[in-house]
C-alpha cells in the first residue's frame, strides 16, 4: 500500500522533479551525474531534488 502511494505522489510531482529523484534515488546516481545526464545545473538538481521530497513528504502525510 505504501508504494501504491509513492507512485501516485510521484507523478503529481512536476516533471523535472519526478526525473531528479528518480534518477537520484532509484538509479542511484550522484547530483553530479543527475545534473550531467539532464543538461541542467547541480543547483538546478539540488533544487528540484528539494522542492520534490517536500512535496512528496506533503503528499503523503509525513512530517518534514
Amino acid at each position: 500500500m505504501e508504494r501504491d502511494s509513492l507512485i501516485k505522489a510521484m507523478k503529481g510531482l512536476q516533471r523535472r522533479q519526478r526525473e531528479v529523484l528518480v534518477l537520484r534515488y532509484f538509479a542511484d546516481m550522484t547530483e553530479a551525474q543527475v545534473a550531467e545526464t539532464l543538461g541542467i545545473s547541480l543547483g538546478s538538481v539540488k533544487a528540484y531534488g528539494s522542492r520534490g521530497i517536500a512535496a512528496l513528504r506533503l503528499a503523503m502525510g509525513t512530517p518534514a
